[in-house]
C-alpha cells in the first residue's frame, strides 16, 4: 500500500466511523464500540472527536451505550470477588436505578462479608417496607465488625448518613454510633462522628456516654487526617524496600 492511499484512509476513517455511529445507533452497542474505537492505519481515533459531531440529545445516548458497553467488559475481566463487586454496581449504576436496587439486594446475599459490599448496606440500612431490602441496625453492625480502615470509616459514615435521610429517631441515631465507644481511631476524620455522639446522648440523657465520646472526641483531634496517615505509611513502605 502507497504512502497516499494509506494517507486517504486516515482522513477517510472519521467520516466512515461518524456514519457507523448514526447506522449502529439503532443497532448493537458491541458493534458501536467497535466502530467507535477503529484504528485506521495504525493509528488510534479518538472518540470523542467524533462524537462530538453528533446532536446532543443522540451524542449523549451513544456515550451512555459506549458506557455501558465498557463496563460490561470490565465486569467480565474482573476475576476477585472485590472486582466483581465493584464492576457490577457501577454497571448497574449505569444503566438505571431499578437494576441498581436490584443489584444492591443481589450483593448483601452473596457477599454478605465482602468490604466492596458496603454500599449495598448502606443503601438498605432502615429502609422502608417497599424496598427490596431493610437491613437493621444490629445486621449492620456484624457486618461492620468484619471491617477494617478505610472503609470502616465510610461504612460508618454512609451509615449516618443513611439514617440521617430516613429521618430516624436521635434514640436510632445514638445507638447506631455506640460502636464508636469500643473502637480505637486512627485518624482524624472520626472526630466528627464522635461530636455526633456526644451531641445526640447529651440529647437523650446519657451523661456516661456523652463523657466518653468527648474524651475520645479530643484525643481525635490529636491525630492525623486519613491522607497523611497513607502517605506516611506508603513512605515508610519504600523506605524498607
Amino acid at each position: 500500500m502507497n504512502l497516499q492511499m494509506q494517507s486517504g484512509r486516515i482522513k477517510a476513517a472519521p467520516f466512515i466511523i461518524l456514519g457507523a455511529v448514526f447506522l449502529v445507533y439503532f443497532t448493537s452497542d458491541v458493534i458501536l464500540r467497535q466502530f467507535v474505537l477503529y484504528r485506521a492505519a495504525g493509528q488510534s481515533i479518538n472518540p470523542n472527536t467524533i462524537l462530538d459531531k453528533l446532536p446532543a440529545g443522540i451524542r449523549d445516548e451513544v456515550r451512555q451505550r459506549i458506557l455501558i458497553g465498557e463496563l460490561k467488559d470490565k465486569l467480565l475481566a474482573a476475576t476477585t470477588d472485590g472486582e466483581k463487586i465493584s464492576a457490577s454496581i457501577a454497571l448497574a449504576g449505569a444503566t438505571s436505578d431499578k437494576d441498581l436496587q436490584e443489584k444492591y439486594a443481589e450483593i448483601i446475599d452473596k457477599y454478605p462479608s465482602a468490604p466492596e459490599s458496603a454500599p449495598a448496606f448502606i443503601n438498605y440500612l432502615m429502609a422502608p417496607d417497599t424496598a427490596l431490602k431493610s437491613i437493621s441496625i444490629p445486621r449492620y453492625h456484624e457486618y461492620m465488625k468484619q471491617l477494617h480502615d478505610p472503609e470502616l470509616f465510610y461504612t460508618f459514615d454512609g451509615g449516618l448518613g443513611a439514617l440521617k435521610s430516613r429521618k430516624v429517631s436521635s434514640r436510632e441515631l445514638l445507638a447506631f454510633l455506640l460502636p464508636l465507644l469500643e473502637l480505637k481511631a486512627g485518624y482524624r476524620e472520626y472526630q466528627r462522628l464522635y461530636v455526633e455522639l456526644s451531641e445526640l446522648a447529651f440529647q437523650e440523657g446519657n451523661q456516661d456516654v456523652e463523657l466518653k465520646a468527648r474524651k475520645l472526641e479530643e484525643a481525635c483531634g490529636k491525630l492525623s487526617f486519613y491522607d497523611k496517615v497513607l502517605a506516611a505509611q506508603q513512605a515508610a513502605k519504600k523506605t524498607k524496600k
